[in-house]
């Protein structure tokens, strides 16, 4: 059968995990910035991206013109047709990020719909194994949100993006598992998500961000087509499959274009002059970030009593925190006026494996963070960075992150952790691990990088004694 769906402190003593409630303040006029510079040593982050497709439709970010967002349709080898040719088989996800905006509020009303096209001659079982899609108003607000707290239901977020990954990494999915059948030859509506100007909020303007994953037994090709509802008179019509096929037979691509990127290759040094990365418009290579601080029995360089190790999350290419690293996804395929690389990796999933080790008679403090430094001189691994109090006003990370590990009397610990970080700010601990003589945690994080983030960031480990 076929469905459709519309639209702090941590400290951990032994065992125990407790979070305060700290405020950050952003910098006002009154409020002079004292900086700290902290030397830290800066590693690589150890794993890779797995090579999971993602249908990553980002560009343009604002649609005001109804057309193809995204397709990945056969098509010919010509760069004026919008089809990309690119089947999806086994698992998959889909992430999308739109926002649109009108003169006066509730002038009209966009679609976004999702179809898959079996183009076989058999029948395609599709299933939906977990996923979520929020508007910016009214289910995700973009609020006020102290630095760091806990976040046990998942309820805690500012903004769309935030809101998705959260509830994604915390193992929730606003969306039950579905199942669809595609017959032969044939086109499925897999969604049709409105974006709504008629907000409380005012401009009228308004966004959504959704991340899904699935599997299908079978290849099969997806469409992502922005169509604005017909209005009889007694109100806005949901489009059909019908109403998106015919924009997808257009071949016209939805508007206005974001800003074309520089052209560069990730291998080669910077162009020279303004750079500008674009939008992702494409097919991602690789939806999760799988990296284990182990190299076969010898664990990764840990802090000394004293000292601060750092790790990029989610580097790019001209923002590399002074390693080699560049993070960011590959492009099986793309549209040629968008992005290169899929920049800030919005929508993977981060799951990093660390061990903190005790092999001496006494206790042991870690203190993990997740920060965003003003400045960094030096280059990997000796490098200093720049701290400022109170940060900066821009926010450059809305999220969650979880943590799991089995403390010494067996029992199982996970905590999920609200951070709202300021350009500039070291922000509280997200945990301090108390690890017994003799004892070692095998700590898990995760988190799923947020729509509306600016990346990188820094996952730093300090040694406390």
């Amino acid at each position: 059968m076929v469905h459709r769906f519309h639209h702090s402190f941590a400290a951990l003593a032994a065992t125990a995990l407790s979070l305060s409630l700290i405020w950050t303040s952003p910098v006002s006029a009154q409020t002079p910035q004292v900086e700290t510079k902290r030397p830290v040593k800066v590693y690589s982050l150890p794993g890779q991206l797995d090579s999971v497709p993602v249908f990553n439709s980002n560009s343009p970010e604002l649609v005001l013109e109804e057309g193809i967002l995204l397709s990945s349709l056969p098509g010919p080898e010509n760069s004026q047709v919008p089809f990309l040719n690119f089947a999806f088989e086994g698992d998959f996800s889909v992430f999308t990020h739109h926002i649109t905006k009108d003169n006066t509020p509730g002038e009209r009303l966009l679609y976004t719909g999702l179809l898959a096209s079996n183009q076989s001659d058999r029948p395609i079982k599709l299933q939906l194994k977990a996923g979520a899609s929020y508007l910016s108003q009214p289910d995700a607000l973009f609020l006020p949100l102290p630095a760091l707290k806990a976040n046990p239901d998942a309820q805690i977020y500012a903004g769309p993006g935030d809101r998705v990954a959260t509830e994604l990494v915390a193992g929730k999915s606003q969306y039950s598992p579905m199942n669809f059948e595609i017959p032969p030859r044939s086109t499925v509506l897999l969604s049709s998500l409105p974006i709504p100007t008629d907000v409380e909020i005012l401009p009228p303007i308004n966004g959504r961000s959704t991340l899904m994953h699935f599997h299908s037994d079978g290849p099969i090709y997806l469409s992502h087509v922005a169509r604005f509802a017909d209005n009889d008179g007694s109100g806005f019509k949901s489009p059909t499959l019908e109403d998106y096929q015919s924009v997808l037979n257009t071949r016209k691509l939805a508007g206005p274009r974001d800003n074309t990127p520089t052209v560069y290759d990730p291998q080669d040094p910077p162009p020279g002059g303004k750079f500008i990365y674009g939008r992702v418009a494409g097919i991602q290579k690789g939806a999760g970030w799988h990296g284990n601080f182990f190299q076969k029995t010898a664990i990764l360089q840990m802090p000394a009593a004293g000292q601060t190790i750092a790790y990029p999350i989610s580097s790019l290419y001209l923002k590399r925190y002074g390693t080699a690293q560049n993070q960011s996804a590959d492009l099986f395929k793309r549209y040629p006026d968008t992005s290169y690389q899929a920049h800030g990796n919005y929508g993977v999933n981060y799951q990093l494996n660390l061990p903190f080790n005790n092999p001496d008679p006494f206790y042991r403090n870690y203190v993990l963070r997740l920060t965003h430094p003003a400045m960094i001189s030096g280059s990997a691994p000796n490098v200093t960075l720049t701290y400022r109090y109170p940060p900066d006003k821009q926010v450059v990370f809305r999220g969650s992150v979880r943590l799991e590990w089995t403390d010494e009397f067996n029992q199982k610990q996970d905590h999920l952790v609200h951070l709202a970080l300021r350009h500039g700010e070291e922000a509280p601990p997200l945990a301090l691990l108390t690890i017994p003589p003799g004892r070692r945690y095998d700590l898990k994080m995760s988190l799923i990088y947020p729509a509306d983030a600016t990346p990188p960031q820094l996952l730093s480990i300090e040694r406390l004694d």
